[in-house]
């Protein structure tokens, strides 16, 4: 998952933002019920399990948006490095704060992170794919996207058909053989998931060839997206309740990712192309939870895992109180990711960023 760039004339897709992470929240909630989790039977709940696809809509949204912010500012004097430091600085120092608080609480549950959780979290580099918190593994994809965009420094048709290879590769890879799913190669190389990075900044292209397209137009597109998004997660949550084998269900599930990347770059042009903005507190809500969205995005599963534990002790994990308990999870994820975004992360970024500010780097 991507964290965001200040865009303060696309609104819209601080909205993007703030859904996708309140998708991926709503997912890990209902995960916390059901099959493996504190009550045994499935219910309503199902209807959130197509909410992993938050992770989707965001890695097309990290290509559109660094393309966006730095296609043009390539041959400036002095981005390289800001570029470097702009990514490096927005990313590890959250991600640092949330794998030392997560290995506190393991730590406190006499169950402390293994030398391959603290190497792969801490790096953000896949040596083997244990993460703590979990959520950080899409961290390592963002960090390798990062990289390879520093080939568009040198030549930009070197990196888009780096950028198409990487991505095409890893989708045939793990579609169609098994080798990406037998631990015979490193994550970043047999992923379905990295070729969203090259729908998004092909949706960059596309937005910047065709400028403003109209409200009539971008109405149009935003409807044929919630229309495939809305077939691929109906399709997807069905998969997941068919009790297929691991990687057959995760082969079948990864044939929809082309529809989730597709609803999201079609959702992100007509928002982009339009600079689509609501009123009132439905757009201070929406825009809070987009800047918040990364710190959202870290945090939401540890408070979610405490007070999971506490409402199946409690007898709340029925479905006769499942609702109500899906909504607390949901609601202490996001309030706690807020609350980090707002008295530690923001803070945190704003001062680090001074610092190399005041020192020219």
């Amino acid at each position: 998952m991507e964290s965001q760039e200040r865009t303060p004339l696309l609104p819209g897709l601080q909205y993007y933002r703030a859904i996708a992470a309140v998708l991926v929240v709503f997912y890990h909630a209902a995960l916390s019920f059901g099959p493996g989790g504190y009550y045994p039977v499935r219910s309503w709940e199902r209807i959130f399990l197509f909410g992993h696809v938050g992770v989707e809509l965001f890695f097309v949204l990290s290509g559109f948006i660094i393309c966006q912010i730095h296609w043009d500012r390539l041959d400036r004097p002095g981005e390289f490095p800001s570029y470097i430091r702009k990514r490096l600085v927005r990313i590890y120092p959250p991600v640092f704060l949330a794998v030392l608080t997560w290995a506190a609480f393991r730590g406190a549950g006499h169950k402390p992170l293994s030398p391959m959780e603290w190497l792969n979290s801490l790096t953000l580099f896949p040596f083997t794919f244990d993460f703590a918190p979990p959520v950080v593994w899409t961290l390592a994809f963002e960090i390798a996207f990062y990289s390879l965009f520093l080939v568009a420094f040198v030549s930009r048709r070197a990196f888009l058909l780096s950028l198409a290879v990487w991505g095409l590769s890893g989708y045939l890879l793990c579609e169609f053989t098994d080798v990406a799913h037998r631990d015979q190669m490193n994550a970043l190389f047999g992923s379905a998931y990295v070729f969203l990075f090259g729908l998004g900044a092909l949706t960059f292209l596309i937005g910047r060839r065709v400028g403003h397209i109209g409200a009539n137009r971008a109405l149009a597109l935003s409807i044929i997206g919630l229309a495939v998004f809305a077939i691929a997660a109906g399709a997807d949550v069905q998969l997941q309740l068919s009790r297929q084998p691991n990687v057959a269900l995760e082969i079948a599930q990864r044939s929809l990712t082309p529809l989730f990347g597709l609803a999201g770059s079609f959702w992100i042009l007509a928002m982009a192309s339009t600079g689509f903005a609501l009123r009132g507190m439905a757009h201070k809500i929406l825009f809070f939870l987009g800047n918040a969205s990364f710190a959202i995005y870290l945090w939401h599963l540890l408070a979610q895992r405490l007070l999971a534990y506490g409402l199946g002790r409690a007898g709340l994990a029925g479905v006769g109180a499942r609702p109500i308990a899906i909504l607390l999870l949901a609601a202490a994820g996001i309030a706690l990711g807020s609350l980090v975004y707002t008295l530690v992360e923001r803070p945190m970024l704003r001062r680090l960023n001074a610092w190399f500010a005041a020192r020219g780097v």
